[in-house]
């Protein structure tokens, strides 16, 4: 005799064959649908992009407790295999056919057991679409383990029946009640006491040591399992959350049925299989675990119908309808009813809420909606698709060092190969803490069992070096969306904290590309130390345009000498430095650059708190304040006697010499080792031979009235004083050898010409030089 809940055999034998090829086409369907919406830039970093950042990390980095890390999920590294099998690029897309492949397995064992109208009521099923096209999750295998394990504990294959109850604890670690309720049902509806107890107690016990042992230790941050934001109002632990629930039955009842969308969640549930698995109240058994977390939860994800929890409901849900579908097919011939017009009813009913509830290609939801997830545009790639995924990977580094945290609703493969990625704004403002447990052992765990206490582990703490978003794309706090209608978010809180982590991460980011709504931003990155003294380019000339190392004396401390060079005289630290052109002179340093005329020692202004350094172009100075002014020297092939005017540059400047030196100052003699400069061809040809002074002054910044002496600028005890101005001594195109200290008598006063306009910046003004006076004669080292 047969029980209540036995399978109802049809009449005419199983379609096996119909449901070969009702699997390999839901399969086809389902593995080129996901992998398009992957490539089309509509996958999500929860969880498609943490699950290939956990795979990748077990597999490159040999991090095993990423397998435990927020959940404990042992099947991960089997899944991260298949970065040993296939390239990095082929990854995701092995994971989501792999994961169609499972999905579509009840349609052939329901197509051999139950028939053509099985099979095709599985295909109509809505939560086999939301599973295969909600990115990936280990949720997915719960389906064919329910089913297979209904189907083996009613047809006395126990042996089955224990191995596939006690799946579902591997799978995730709330999926443990699953198997406590697993053995439930075999002790209680099938009377196998033993194997009952045994799944029962395994399932008790593996629930326990993950909550409240494995994931703890692995996990350095709190708020997980019980202790999280949905579940949090039951109590801290375990047994807090039973005691809750039997002493405030009240409250429960509000938290269960005080919202709309769990409602909604139980009625798409249900009524899409119209209804028939409430006639097999016995075989719910194992869904009541995962009803009750969704009916528990205050996180709108737990109840969603479109999300992956409803995968531990549905293969129960849909061994109980076929249960259903034998005996209804029976009543219907049997009352005369017809068979074909209730079997006609039945898949009108199914076909119905399978157009109003899945994503699939002749669904509301594929054609009639703007839905990012489940939308016709989700599966076509764009040409903005194609020019974001160019840039990111032209600017994000590979590096797998190289943290990256992009918007939920921004995910690719190539940026989840890392030790660090996460959603927005995880990470961007805060350093997220991560423990390494490379060096733990079974001691530490074993402290931590007996202790309680935080294991004395490292944490790593680690911060987004790249943040990535797109503004055009349904806005997310971390794993927290809103309803995103036309390109605008609907919930006003989300939408405000959104908006707030957006504007702040601009303040804070450098932004490297932002345009159309997309943006990449990365950290500021450091300034590199600036060198106290560039390298010479050649033996006794510095480098172009490169300025001396500045140096103050030390009080107590007598100037050091630094080495000199060949052709050059011994450098006194704490003298002026030499500043080439273009470069600033630091705060209390006075720049010796050469220039013309009696050399006054002028002490240089201090700079004045907060300035801003000067640009590194030419300064401008005034005539009252020519003899204190920093200037630079450019002798050009004219005669002294043509006015200032526009000057282009001929081939004889390209000629001119090395940078200029610093050179004995006013006031000081010049050493008797240095040795004169040289007289080259374009010099014997200039105007200096005939007793005219060809040097000519480029106008610099004003210099400030200095308001006491700078350290740089005094003389040391037993030292004359340092000039603030030397001579040229490199010869340069038409100029004339470099002048003596005396060659322009002190004292001379002569009238200096009105310098002419000139445009700021772009054009030099040049002057009319010293009184014409004999060259020095040239000395001889």
């Amino acid at each position: 005799m047969l029980k209540d809940h036995a399978p109802a055999l049809l009449p005419e034998p199983p379609a096996r064959k119909v449901g070969g090829a009702v699997f390999a086409g839901l399969f086809g369907v389902l593995a080129v649908m996901s992998c398009l919406k992957y490539l089309a830039l509509h996958s999500t970093v929860f969880d498609l992009g943490v699950f290939l950042s956990n795979l990748h990390s077990l597999h490159v980095a040999g991090q095993w407790w990423r397998a435990f890390l927020g959940h404990a999920q042992p099947l991960l590294p089997v899944y991260a295999q298949v970065y040993r099998l296939v390239p990095d690029q082929a990854a995701p897309l092995v994971l989501l056919v792999s994961q169609a492949f499972v999905l579509a397995l009840p349609a052939f064992f329901a197509g051999r057991r139950h028939g053509t109208l099985a099979a095709l009521a599985y295909v109509l099923f809505f939560p086999v679409w939301t599973n295969a096209l909600f990115d990936f999750h280990l949720d997915h295998l719960l389906v064919p383990i329910l089913y297979g394990f209904l189907a083996a504990a009613t047809t006395g294959r126990v042996g089955w029946a224990v191995v596939l109850g006690l799946a579902p604890s591997l799978v995730k670690e709330p999926y443990a009640l699953t198997t406590i309720c697993c053995g439930a049902y075999l002790w209680l509806c099938e009377g196998r006491r033993g194997p009952g107890l045994f799944l029962a107690a395994f399932g008790a016990l593996y629930f326990y040591v993950t909550t409240s042992l494995i994931v703890p230790f692995c996990t350095a941050d709190a708020g997980l399992g019980i202790q999280s934001g949905a579940f949090s109002w039951l109590g801290g632990s375990p047994g807090a959350a039973l005691v809750t629930l039997i002493t405030q039955p009240g409250k429960v009842l509000a938290v269960v049925l005080g919202v709309p969308g769990k409602w909604k969640y139980l009625f798409f549930l249900f009524g899409s299989l119209i209804f028939f698995p409430l006639l097999r109240p016995k075989l719910l058994l194992p869904a009541l675990p995962t009803i009750a977390l969704s009916l528990l939860s205050t996180n709108p994800s737990y109840y969603g119908w479109a999300n992956h929890y409803t995968a531990g409901a549905a293969g129960v849900l849909f061994f109980a309808f076929c249960q259903v579908l034998g005996p209804v097919r029976v009543l219907a011939r049997q009352s005369g009813a017809g068979a074909g017009r209730v079997v006609f009813a039945v898949m009108g009913w199914l076909a119905i809420a399978h157009v109003m509830l899945a994503p699939s290609p002749v669904s509301r939801l594929f054609w009639t909606t703007d839905s990012f997830a489940f939308s016709s545009d989700a599966y076509e790639p764009t040409a903005r698709d194609a020019a974001i995924l160019a840039e990111i990977l032209k600017v994000v580094p590979q590096d797998p060092r190289v943290a990256v945290v992009s918007q939920n609703t921004l995910n690719w493969g190539a940026l989840a190969e890392r030790l660090d990625y996460n959603s927005f704004p995880l990470g961007v403002f805060e350093p997220h803490p991560v423990r390494d447990l490379s060096g733990a052992t079974w001691a530490d765990f074993w402290t931590f069992v007996r202790t309680r206490q935080t294991p004395n582990l490292p944490v790593r703490s680690w911060q987004a070096q790249y943040v990535l978003l797109d503004l055009t794309r349904p806005w997310f706090v971390l794993d927290r969306g809103c309803e995103f209608i036309q390109g605008a978010c609907r919930d006003e809180d989300v939408a405000r904290e959104f908006n707030v982590f957006v504007i702040r991460a601009r303040q804070e980011f450098d932004t490297l590309y932002d345009q159309g709504g997309f943006l990449i931003l990365r950290r500021p990155q450091p300034a590199p130390p600036t060198p106290a003294s560039p390298p010479a380019e050649a033996a006794g000339q510095p480098a172009e345009g490169a300025a001396a190392s500045p140096s103050v004396n030390q009080p107590g401390f007598p100037p050091a000498v630094q080495p000199a060079t060949p052709g050059q005289p011994p450098a006194v630290v704490g003298s002026p430095a030499t500043a080439g052109p273009g470069v600033p002179v630091p705060s209390g340093q006075t720049s010796a650059t050469p220039k013309t005329g009696p050399a006054q020692a002028t002490p240089a202004a201090p700079a004045a708190p907060g300035s801003v350094p000067a640009p590194a172009g030419p300064p401008r100075t005034t005539p009252e304040s020519d003899l204190g002014t920093e200037i630079e020297v450019e002798v050009l092939d004219r005669f002294p006697s043509q006015r200032a005017k526009k000057l282009k540059p001929t081939g004889r400047e390209s000629e001119a010499g090395p940078a200029d030196q610093s050179g004995p100052g006013a006031g000081q003699p010049a050493p008797a080792t240095t040795p004169a400069p040289s007289v080259g061809p374009a010099q014997a040809d200039a105007p200096a031979a005939e007793g005219e002074a060809a040097t000519k002054r480029r106008q610099r910044r004003p210099k400030p009235e200095a308001l006491e002496a700078a350290p740089s600028s005094e003389a040391a005890p037993g030292q004359p004083a340092a000039a603030t101005s030397g001579q040229p001594s490199g010869p340069a195109s038409g100029q004339s050898p470099s002048l003596a200290p005396d060659a322009a008598p002190a004292g001379e006063d002569a009238p200096r010409p009105k310098p002419r306009s000139r445009r700021p910046k772009t054009v030099e003004t040049i002057e009319a030089g010293q009184p014409e006076q004999p060259p020095a004669p040239a000395t001889t080292p």
